[in-house]
């Protein structure tokens, strides 16, 4: 049987193919879109021939088909020791420095309906939404935060005692995201990234009866209020808790990070309820690996998981700064000529 390639006609723009991709439907061809770091992102410029690009002509020379936006993701507080490496980028240390009920007035929170907190969200939407790319807007609900904020010994005192301390932090991080989902959405984003790492590579962070009993009822709250698809981002093995954070709702889930987690096995027991982004390996192929070895996966990733819709390419995290510039570009030139639907390799 001949496959059959798509007609000019039938090709989707980005956005419609992203978004079918997020309603668990089989767009024109496999999305692709990921977050780059800084270095990486500057050297894939000057391999595609140019000094400088926008997010737009970024997305479009390498094939991304979402872009986000993320200067709201960082104004959520976090309150905890920092370190600035030589490249300029601040790592948090997991001191936290909330050790009691005082000094939760070190929680600032922004107000986004004053002064001009929106205005580059609006332009960002205005600009690359002529683009027809899915745009989303990243948002940090509040696990992570709550948990830098303490530190991690009296993250543990505090969950496994007298949680009033706990419940002061988290609280404060989903009323404010919740005074803000509505003013976010109607920006005109396509949808929501949440991001929340709260998983090793062996297994959850914290006990999974602390996610299910205190986080995720005070999660739904937020989750609750979002109108728009909306994905969510831990890396690590979420295996244990998978079940637990499908009630919240979420679209689509990030990044499946291997070997931690086995992506044809989720995607057989609940893709038909969540799309699954990423998953390109990034402890060998990406960083180590040849282009051949790189390209072998991509092809493999989208005949086992790209059948039936509901996949979006991307990286096991994100496209970092230690990944080859060669590998990275092998990986968007693969998705091309692997990712027609129908999907017959």
């Amino acid at each position: 049987m001949k496959q059959r390639t798509n007609t000019k006609e039938e090709k989707m723009t980005p956005k419609k193919r992203f978004m079918k991709a997020l309603n668990l439907e089989e767009p024109d061809c496999v999305p692709f879109a990921d977050w780059v770091d800084k270095e990486i992102r500057q050297k894939l410029v000057e391999a595609m021939g140019a000094d400088q690009m926008d997010e737009g002509e970024f997305a479009e020379a390498i094939g991304f088909d979402a872009v986000g936006y993320q200067d709201i993701y960082a104004m959520s507080p976090v309150c905890d020791e920092t370190m600035t490496d030589e490249k300029g980028n601040v790592h948090y240390m997991g001191r936290g420095l909330i050790r009691s009920e005082k000094d939760l007035q070190m929680m600032k929170f922004p107000d986004l309906t004053k002064g001009s907190q929106l205005d580059e969200a609006k332009r960002f939407v205005e600009e690359y939404g002529k683009k027809n790319l899915a745009l989303y807007c990243g948002i940090r609900p509040g696990i992570q935060p709550t948990y830098l904020s303490l530190g991690w010994m009296k993250f543990a005192e505090s969950s496994m005692g007298d949680q009033k301390l706990l419940k002061g932090i988290y609280d404060r991080y989903i009323e404010w995201n919740c005074k803000n989902i509505e003013l976010l959405e109607s920006i005109g984003f396509d949808f929501f990234f949440l991001y929340d790492d709260i998983a090793y590579k062996n297994g959850p962070m914290f006990s999974p009866a602390l996610l299910r009993d205190f986080f995720l009822p005070r999660f739904k709250l937020l989750s609750d209020k979002i109108s728009i698809p909306w994905a969510y981002h831990s890396d690590g093995d979420l295996s244990r808790i998978f079940e637990d954070l499908l009630s919240l709702g979420m679209n689509c889930i990030n990044p499946i990070e291997p070997p931690s987690m086995d992506i044809e096995k989720i995607k057989e027991q609940y893709g038909h309820r969540v799309a699954l982004w990423g998953n390109i390996d990034l402890v060998h192929t990406l960083p180590y690996g040849t282009v051949e070895e790189v390209e072998k996966e991509v092809k493999e990733r989208i005949k086992k998981i790209g059948k039936g819709g509901g996949f979006i390419l991307g990286t096991a995290n994100s496209i970092t700064d230690f990944c080859k510039v060669e590998n990275v570009l092998a990986m968007a030139k693969a998705v091309k000529k692997y990712g027609n639907y129908p999907i017959c390799l």
